[in-house]
Parts: structure tokens; sequence; C-alpha cells
């Protein structure tokens, strides 16, 4: 042993351990019991079970002799790594806040219930979702409004109702999953470190196909009901409310329109919600007549709908930089736990034991699918889900070349699009109270649940949507992958 000599007195150093792997599986499945009596059993969100995870591994680094500095220095590494993605969350919240109060959101609801048709009723629901989530970047916000709305829709048709609530999931999740102003979709770029724009552009291979393929199967599945008579009063109440409420006007597209352009051109994330966010506060001054203390006031805060009528008020209430701080102490400390996770070599030690079923491409990308499913089920949260396979098998992408956004695409694929369909999850326990339609009855017509794990298989397989960081060699088993 080493001595040092501090202040004139003699200190020893005691040698760091290494952790083996069997105390790296009781460390790592200690810490995943907390989080799993936490968040299922004891129905908490998923903050204190993760930073109590966080102390279980400080207390084993203490066990391993891993100086503090050490720990705090990889936890701080970690974080760092991903505050472009702190920042832009952050940003998120205050660009929902200007669209909902300047009208651009509102009137793309306005726009989307015109275009609703009984006689097209399952199309019509799996679309409209789609758009109401991928703008509100809440499938929860989506099914407790209009999904509610078209549940009576259907009822009134002769529609089974977990025919329509499974259409109604398949297009909420759609959104949730694909939008950028997503909770999820951010969660996941964050603790992959994909990038937020590269992993939503990344999740158009598996996402994409799922949803015509959903479309084209509900489309054939409405040709044999809707013979009843559709009561559309409550969608006529929605556009009545919105009418009455805001000035609706074209012009307010600008700024989505904007948006996606930016993302197209690839233009960084930050810049590009700055634009959006000041936009939406612009039109909010100019075209709905708010002062400017008001604009700055729902950048802040947020903005609150007071219509009158509650399906508008749930649906509009949004954003705000303040509605993003659970989300960010969320990612902080799971940040914080992958640093623990890394220093203390629990997770490398555990990989390392499964190295032949992640040797290759098809392995890796579907052994993460896999374990991301499987603990969207056991720990019926889809961010604790996320948050594992990311620590586990982040490594293992870069070694291969596979870049960092098909592994936000992968964790995604098997995290978020499951949860509806787990009935002792927050997601499937909302769904089903919600929609007034148990787990069971939907679950045979939540077709994206099924189709996105395919798809997913499909693109590891044939290396459709793989992208790289570089080119594969011979030695990577991977010579027909098409690079996107």
């Amino acid at each position: 042993m080493t001595l040092l000599k501090n202040n004139g007195k003699p200190k020893e150093i005691v040698p760091e351990r290494e952790s083996s792997f069997g105390m790296s599986i009781i460390v790592l499945l200690l810490a995943i019991a907390v989080l799993l009596f936490g968040v299922v059993g004891l129905k908490l969100d998923p903050h204190m079970p993760i930073l109590l995870s966080v102390t279980v591994l400080l207390i084993y680094s203490s066990y391993l002799h891993i100086p503090w500095n050490d720990m705090r220095d990889s936890i701080c590494r970690s974080i760092s790594e991903s505050i472009e993605a702190i920042l832009i969350i952050c940003l998120i919240g205050v660009t929902v806040g200007t669209w909902m109060s300047s009208g651009t959101v509102p009137l793309v609801i306005y726009y989307g219930l015109q275009i609703f048709s009984p006689q097209w009723f399952l199309l019509s629901i799996l679309l409209l979702c789609c758009i109401m989530s991928i703008v509100t970047g809440s499938s929860w916000t989506t099914v407790g409004t209009i999904g509610v709305a078209f549940m009576g829709v259907g009822i009134g048709l002769g529609i089974p109702v977990g025919l329509t609530a499974g259409a109604i999931l398949c297009g909420a999740y759609f959104g949730d999953k694909q939008s950028p102003v997503s909770d999820t979709c951010n969660f996941a770029a964050a603790v992959s470190r994909g990038g937020l724009y590269e992993v939503v552009r990344a999740m158009i291979y598996t996402t994409g196909p799922s949803l015509v393929v959903s479309a084209v199967i509900f489309v054939v599945l409405g040709f044999r009901y809707g013979s009843g008579t559709a009561d559309t009063s409550q969608i006529q109440a929605i556009t009545s409310g919105l009418e009455a409420s805001f000035n609706l006007t074209p012009v307010l597209l600008i700024p989505l329109i904007l948006l996606l352009s930016m993302i197209i051109m690839k233009v960084p994330a930050i810049p590009t919600m700055i634009i959006a966010s000041l936009l939406g506060a612009s039109f909010t001054f100019v075209v709905q007549g708010q002062d400017i203390a008001s604009c700055l006031k729902f950048m802040h805060t947020g903005y609150v709908s007071d219509t009158g009528v509650s399906v508008i008020d749930s649906l509009l209430t949004r954003g705000g930089l303040n509605s993003m701080t659970s989300t960010v102490m969320l990612m902080l400390f799971s940040l914080a736990l992958a640093g623990c996770l890394e220093r203390t070599g629990v997770m490398s030690k555990v990989i390392g034991k499964i190295s032949n079923l992640t040797k290759n491409r098809v392995g890796l990308i579907t052994t993460t699918l896999v374990m991301a499913m499987a603990l969207s089920f056991f720990a019926a949260d889809p961010y604790l889900a996320m948050l594992l396979p990311a620590n586990a098998m982040g490594r293992n992408f870069d070694r291969q070349g596979i870049d960092r956004r098909v592994l936000g695409r992968t964790i995604q694929d098997g995290a978020t699009v499951m949860a509806p369909l787990v009935p002792w999850g927050t997601n499937g326990i909302y769904c089903s109270l919600t929609l007034g339609v148990a787990v069971a009855e939907y679950a045979p017509y939540y077709l994206m649940g099924y189709a996105t794990p395919i798809f997913a298989v499909i693109c590891a397989i044939t290396g459709f949507g793989v992208l790289y960081t570089k080119k594969p060699g011979k030695s990577d088993e991977v010579k027909d992958v098409a690079e996107a």
C-alpha cells in the first residue's frame, strides 16, 4: 500500500477493488428492485426511486474504494454530455406555451376535425389522433380529449369499443413516439445521446411502416361496420369553441411550417426552438391581441385555456418553461444513475457475459429491443424501460460503429409503444379508465404495439435504416447494410 504525506501525516491509500460479475449482478438487481418497488409497488413517479438507486450504487462504490471525486466526475460527465438535450427540453416547454396561446396548435386541431369522416371512421381517428399527439407531444392529452369524443361517435356507428380504442391509441402513441415536443422522445434522445432531430428522423424507418400497416388494416376492418348513426355533437362543440376563442387564420401555420423546414434542413435544435417560440409569441401578440407581458408569461408558466368547454381547456392548457421541471429532474437523476453504473463497472461486467448475443448488428439491436420491451412490462414505466438498455448497450453500439440514433429509436420501439399494453402500468391504467375499455379488449387492435417491434427487427436483419458512424467492414458482418 502506498503512503502519502498529508500535512506531515502519513495517509494510507486503500487499493480500489474491481467489481466482480457476481457482485455486479447483485447490485444491479438491487438497484432495479428499488426502482420496481417505488414505481410499481408504491406507484410513485420514477424520480425518487431512481435517486435511491443512485444511492445504492454510491454505497457500492464506497465498498469498491472508489474515491468520491471519481464518482462525482463520472456523474457530472454523464450529465454534461446531455446538457444540450436538457436545454432543448426547456425550450420545448417555452415553444408549446406560445404555440398554444398564438393559435397555431388550436388551428391544426380545428383543421383536423374538419376533415373527420364517419364513412372512414377508423382511418379518420387514426390520422387525427396522430396529428393531435404530434402537435401537443402528448398521448395522454390526445386520449383524454378527442379520444373520448371519438369513443362516443364509434358507439353510435356500432363499432366495437375495443376496435375504436385501438385506432385512437395507435394514433396517439405514434405522435408521442415521433413528435419532437414529446417528453418520451426527448428522454430517449437524451439517454441514448443520439440527438433529438436525428432520433426523430431515424424512427421513421420503423414507425412509418407500422402506421401504414395499421391504417390499411383499419380501413379493411372499417368496411365491416358503420351502419349506425354518428353523433358528432362533441366534435362540433370543440370546433365551435375554438372558433369563439381564437382568431383562426392560415397565417398561424407559419411557425409549424418553419419548424418542419428547419428540421428537414438539419438546423441545430436549440436555434430552431428559439425561433419557433419567438414566432409563437409574436403571433400571440399580433394575431390574438395579447400584450407583451402575457406573451412572456405564456413562455414561462404556460398557456391556460379558459374557453368554458372542458375538452378544449384540457387539450390546450399546456406548455411553459415550468412544465418541463419534472422531465428535466428525471433526466438529471437518470444521467446520474448512468454515471454511477459506468464508473463502478457494474453494467460492463453484466454486458460482458452476454457479449455473444450482441457481437453483431442483429443481435445487438434485437437484444436492446427485447430488454426495453421486458422492462416496459416489469417496470411498468417507459422511462425506466428506455434508461437501462441505453446505459447497458450504448458502448456496444459505439464499438460496432452504429450511430446512437439507432439506439434511441430502438429503446422507443420497445418501450413507448408497448406502454398501453401493460395493464398495471400508468399508461395502461390511464388509457383503460379514460376510454372505458379494458386493456384486454383493445389490445388485439393496438396494432402499433406489435408492428413497430417487428419492423425494428426487420431493419436489424436487412440493415435498412441502420445508420453508421463509420463504414462497416467485413469484420462487422454488415456488408449488406443500406446506409441512410
